[in-house]
């Protein structure tokens, strides 16, 4: 009797638990259907050194975000899917990017970047504000250049506005960046 009652418990353990693991499958499979398709919506930006001005369009991805500002209970490191308030609590990522420019800089439209950015709250928390700092060094003309980083975000850690400076020769570039994962 007592066999049975123990093959019963263990049962009904397992059988709770396979709706759950099946659940968090799906809601993983769900989040990346969502995830996917948000990042083939560009930013802008704008390119303007001592020769030229350019506007372009960045898609950005973040292999890699440790988050000093959540919950004890939620783990801090995150691989591409983000959720915006893992950024704005307060963090520091890896990014990667490419930028398609609507004329040429040099012999080419394009030019790709990699950036080591930290997210520090000023208000709310950093849902209402966000300071941004960080070094990126962006592949243009042939070049790698390294650029400072500084710049804000709000509304929920989506929308960020950076501006980047590198010396000799001067360049600057300004983005607008919709960051929703």
């Amino acid at each position: 009797m007592k066999e049975l009652a123990l093959i019963l418990i263990l049962c009904t353990g397992f059988s709770s638990l396979a709706p759950a693991q099946i659940q968090g499958s799906l809601q993983n499979e769900s989040k990346f259907g969502v995830w996917l398709p948000l990042q083939l919506i560009p930013s802008v930006t704008l390119y303007n050194d001592a020769v030229r001005s350019n506007f372009g369009f960045e898609w950005e991805a973040t292999p890699l975000l440790y988050s000093f500002g959540m919950n004890d209970q939620i783990s801090p490191w995150y691989s591409f899917i983000v959720e915006p308030t893992a950024r704005f609590v307060g963090s520091v990522e890896i990014s990667l990017a490419g930028q398609a420019y609507t004329t040429k800089l040099g012999k080419s439209y394009f030019s790709s970047s990699a950036q080591v950015l930290g997210f520090i709250p000023l208000a709310e928390r950093g849902e209402h504000l966000t300071l941004n700092l960080g070094v990126a060094a962006y592949r243009v003309q042939n070049d790698t250049r390294i650029f400072k980083v500084i710049g804000f975000s709000s509304f929920f850690g989506i929308l960020h506005l950076n501006l980047k400076h590198a010396d000799g020769p001067t360049a600057w570039i300004g983005s607008l960046e919709f960051r929703i994962f």
